[in-house]
């Protein structure tokens, strides 16, 4: 994919998370709310990966191939591990879930845990590759 896609594609679930929440603010009836047994809420839930590849993919929209390639490439194989880990946590809350075994509490503190490894990760890949694509260049 390009810089252009990646872009565009996250940006307009930033845009569809932006607005669920708004609508969740302002609208108080039952009717409004986003419920993860519906199709939009498992939307919201499930692609949430999608605000920090945003933020990435903004990052290195401006600068070189190299540096987005490398971020991408990292990108690529570890946000599916972020969805299935979330999806694992998620079919385990409804009752019939792989990892029935793992305490309510912890779910989220995993999911954190492998949000943070995906941003501390992609931040050192992009400063390292941008270091060493300015390095080449001088």
């Amino acid at each position: 994919m390009s810089k252009k896609s990646v872009l565009l594609i996250s940006l307009a679930y930033v845009f569809y998370f932006v607005a669920a929440f708004l609508i969740s603010l302002v609208c108080e009836a039952d009717r409004c709310r986003i419920h993860d047994d519906s199709i939009l809420g498992w939307l919201l839930l499930y692609f949430i990966f999608l605000i920090p590849v945003f933020i990435f993919s903004l990052i290195t929209y401006k600068m070189r191939e190299e540096v987005f390639r490398a971020w991408w490439r990292f990108a690529l194989w570890f946000v599916p591990v972020i969805m299935l880990v979330t999806f694992l946590f998620n079919s385990q809350n409804r009752g019939g879930g792989m990892v029935a075994t793992m305490a309510g509490g912890f779910d989220i503190l995993i999911i954190g845990i492998f949000y943070t490894i995906f941003v501390i990760t992609s931040l050192v890949k992009i400063i390292l590759t941008y270091r060493q694509v300015k390095r080449e260049n001088t």
